[in-house]
């Protein structure tokens, strides 16, 4: 019998623990989708959870254009760290006892969006400038030369989506980016691929306080996750990932994609048998009954319809400028891939397929790649600010 990871009870520690190699490979995928825990990730990453408190924003950050006309630099590289208060969160000693059990109804999610202001006439702005750790921000640039722009964010290029002078899109910030400042540079370019110019303005990221689950693993759940089936899946999302499809099809913010306590929420760090923290959860899990409808959150284009090795029976939807939503460990589905769904409308009912007990929604949006928040985008919607 596999231990409930999504909804489960915390049992104490004890017992050997299992090789370090095996829980390398199973942290990869265990964390984010065995029933509620974390997910295929890098592994042996360790999660930052160095502060309690959420940093409102600032009002948006505008920066005058560099007026040089220079090629695309190399990835840019983050500003020296900001200080942060409070002490880490996160810990690789194992637990004395179990933490307390999550809570059964949606966390409040931090509003990370400033009050959208009159945009500049010629510049670069975000909204907001600063997030937290599983944010999104909006970069915009305004400028009625260019055919095209493309925004470079910790290493990630994201193709902005254009019209009428103006550039937009939605950068992600996963749950480990370390608190600091970093640089996001557009580049503009002409019709034909010339480089216009450049220019570049701050995102600081600070942190967000992820809670630390300390799970014990029976042997024959790591035995399931096989390193070439664990590597096949994670190829197979990122293929799925990687498209991206130059329209906005959302519209305001998100739904909940079914009704139902919380039973793992994202961004908590995950340890294994008193290992240290080695990824973290990606996801955030709903617990409902097996058959329970779950619904599209928002408008989007079935991207994936069937079966993974890990996360189960899953629909993902495609909801354009890289913006991605996913419905893990479903016992049904009610859409084909292809298929343009509405907000509301039903893709598939809870179960317990793939590597979880307990039937539960295994819920994931995910930003060119990255995994963020979803209940902040319940919360908000991320778009462009008007001009004019």
């Amino acid at each position: 019998m596999l231990t409930p990871l999504g909804n489960r009870r915390h049992r104490p520690l004890a017992g050997a623990c299992l090789r370090v190699a095996a829980l390398t490979l199973a942290a990869a995928l265990l964390a984010a989708c065995s029933g509620s825990s974390g997910e295929e990730g890098e592994s042996g990453v360790l999660v930052q959870a160095l502060a309690t408190a959420t940093v409102r924003p600032a009002p948006s950050a505008t920066v005058r254009p560099a007026p040089s006309a220079t090629p695309l630099p190399p990835s840019p590289t983050p500003l020296p760290p900001t200080p942060t208060s409070g002490p880490p969160t996160a810990t690789a000693e194992p637990a004395t006892e179990p933490p307390p059990s999550p809570t059964l109804e949606p966390p409040a999610a931090t509003a990370d969006l400033a009050s959208p202001v009159r945009p500049p006439a010629e510049g670069v702005t975000l909204t907001p400038p600063q997030v937290s750790q599983g944010g999104a921000t909006v970069v915009q640039v305004f400028d009625v030369s260019a055919s095209a722009a493309v925004a470079d964010f910790a290493g990630r290029q994201y193709p902005l989506l254009g019209g009428e002078g103006t550039f937009w899109g939605v950068l992600g910030v996963p749950a480990n980016q370390p608190p600091s400042g970093y640089p996001v540079l557009v580049t503009l370019m002409s019709a034909d691929g010339q480089v216009l110019r450049q220019m570049q303005v701050s995102l600081t990221v600070t942190a967000a306080g992820f809670p630390v689950e300390y799970i014990q693993l029976e042997p024959a759940t790591a035995a399931l996750l096989d390193p070439a089936i664990v590597l096949e899946e994670i190829d197979r999302r990122a293929a799925i990932y990687a498209v991206f499809t130059p329209e906005r099809l959302w519209s305001a913010p998100f739904l909940l994609p079914v009704q139902g306590p919380i039973s793992g929420v994202y961004g908590a760090g995950r340890s294994y048998n008193g290992g240290p923290v080695t990824d973290y959860h990606r996801g955030t899990d709903i617990t409902a009954e097996e058959g329970t409808p779950v619904v599209a959150a928002n408008t989007g284009r079935v991207a994936f319809a069937g079966d993974l090795s890990v996360r189960g029976r899953s629909v993902i939807l495609d909801h354009g400028l890289g913006v991605f939503s996913a419905y893990h460990h479903l016992t049904d589905l009610a859409v084909v891939q292809g298929q343009l769904v509405t907000k509301g409308d039903l893709v598939g009912t809870v179960g317990e397929t793939g590597l979880a007990e307990g039937p539960h929604l295994h819920w994931e949006i995910v930003v060119r790649g990255v995994e963020v928040d979803a209940l902040r985008w319940t919360q908000e919607e991320y778009g462009p600010v008007p001009s004019g």
